[in-house]
């Protein structure tokens, strides 16, 4: 696609003009043509809309709330330009509105991107950016400003400080004073300390009106994509009928417990024999060997066994947020006893990584969970809760290692403490659950989770737990003990 522009040139204008009558180009607008004779010319515009700022308006710098959006196009259509001089005319285009300002030249740290033909564009450097949009800005009640609204200026804020880190406001602020001053933008640079000093939940003028922004300045900020991914799945899990799994008899309580602990173990890595698990969880002296061998794998199996049958814990949910957090902290300080380079019962200090999936920042994270936990509080069903926390969990990663048998405890203790059947995730089965968790993570899509909460539920519908021998046959009989890569195993087959 070729993109053409009017020419004082009589030969070249006389060009166009065949080619337009020939009806191999059209007209956009005033001077501007494309070969394009399909694609709507919103799409066009927009498409290349920076091409046509520069040709339009050479040199000009991207500025205000377009610097701040990296130089696409506003909610309200609009392309915002600053040049060093008064009474330029904005340009309407097909979808777009090339607005100019009046504004500095581009400055040192202002960026040059070179387009065709010689010409080029500025984008404002950032703390040039931040200080336009703190410039007076009387737009009509239907127009759009050329600045940020305060909210959206406030969560970009805060937006800032989440992806570069708290770092980052430091040295832009001292940017920010050096350039205000070359500039003489006093005005400017007051709003903008005043501003900052609201970020920081000091005294301002500055009124915050973000959610996002006054979370923070109360020192819980939080992750606000997180929040809206929990949403959906929130949505999702409301209205779903689950089946009434009723807590098994408690002859079986045990023998459960074993298997929810050797599988949560195994699917993490913890990789034990059956019958290396069952020495273990009951102590025996050949368990003494293994405790020597492998200490701190030991400990996993043993202690992950000991909070599912510990009356006190195993079932145990909280009231409010702050007991929510101490509960959560209580049981991976057990389950980790022994392993200080985890540190147990404290949350992660540098944020973790499982294959594609980056997990919520260290300090997302407590006002993270709290948000999570208190939105599970609507949903009704035990199962909805129990599996919307469990993601919860898993998706802020609060610890630095542990986070999977900790979600899972917490699953287990909303069932229980409703008084229905503890669920057990069998290792062959890891890459399923593992699949449908990153599906929800990456895309948003809850359906795969949800359709795999279904058929979990399903399977420990039939699971036989009268004895350990009983279960270690059926469990070998169906593939559930082999590891997804060697099996064969489908969960469809047990499903009527």
């Amino acid at each position: 696609m070729a993109l053409l522009f009017g020419t004082s040139n009589p030969q070249r204008s006389a060009e166009i003009s065949r080619e337009l009558k020939a009806g191999h180009l059209r007209k956009l607008a005033s001077k501007l043509y494309t070969d394009d004779l399909k694609s709507p010319a919103e799409t066009i515009v927009q498409r290349n809309r920076l091409m046509i700022a520069a040709h339009f308006y050479p040199d000009a710098v991207i500025s205000h709330r377009s610097a701040l959006d990296g130089g696409s196009v506003s909610p309200g259509g609009k392309l915002h330009l600053s040049v060093p001089r008064k009474g330029v005319p904005t340009r309407k285009l097909p979808g777009l509105e090339i607005r100019i300002w009046n504004g500095p030249e581009p400055q040192a740290n202002d960026m040059r991107t070179p387009l065709s033909d010689g010409l080029a564009l500025f984008s404002a450097c950032e703390e040039r950016a931040v200080l336009e949009n703190f410039q007076i800005a009387r737009a009509r009640a239907d127009d759009e400003s050329k600045t940020l609204s305060a909210p959206e200026l406030e969560d970009w804020f805060d937006r800032q400080q989440r992806l570069v880190g708290p770092g980052w406001l430091p040295q832009l602020e001292a940017k920010v004073q050096q350039l205000a001053n070359e500039l003489d933008w006093q005005r400017e640079l007051d709003c903008f300390e005043q501003f900052v000093a609201a970020l920081q939940g000091k005294a301002s003028s500055h009124q915050l009106v973000s959610n996002l922004a006054s979370s923070r300045a109360r020192g819980k900020p939080y992750d606000p994509d997180r929040i809206a991914l929990f949403a959906e799945l929130h949505t999702r899990l409301a209205h779903e009928q689950f089946p009434d799994l009723p807590a098994p008899p408690v002859e079986e309580h045990q023998n459960r417990a074993f298997w929810e602990a050797y599988f949560s173990n195994f699917i993490e890595g913890t990789k034990f024999s059956v019958e290396e698990a069952q020495e273990l969880v009951k102590e025996t002296a050949d368990a003494i060997h293994l405790e020597m061998k492998r200490p701190e794998d030991a400990h996993d199996v043993k202690e992950t066994y000991r909070l599912i049958v510990d009356p006190n814990i195993s079932g145990t949910v909280a009231n409010n947020q702050d007991d929510y957090m101490n509960l959560i902290i209580r049981r991976h300080a057990r389950m980790m006893a022994t392993r200080h380079d985890v540190e147990p019962g404290v949350f992660k200090t540098k944020n973790n990584e499982v294959g594609s999936r980056t997990f919520v920042k260290p300090e997302l994270v407590r006002e993270t969970l709290a948000r999570g936990w208190l939105a599970s509080r609507e949903l009704k069903s035990a199962a909805s809760r129990a599996f919307y926390m469990l993601f919860v969990v898993a998706e802020v990663h609060p610890f630095k290692d542990g986070n999977g048998r900790i979600s899972r405890l917490g699953m287990n203790a909303i069932l229980e403490n409703a008084q229905q059947m503890r669920l057990i995730i069998p290792t062959s089965l890891r890459s399923d659950y593992m699949s449908v968790l990153e599906a929800m993570t990456l895309n948003g899509n809850a359906n795969p989770y949800v359709a795999f909460a279904h058929k979990l539920m399903d399977f420990n519908s039939r699971m036989p737990f009268v004895s350990f021998e009983e279960s270690y046959e059926h469990f070998k009989k169906t593939g559930a003990l082999d590891e997804p890569n060697n099996s064969n195993f489908s969960l469809q087959n047990f499903i009527q």
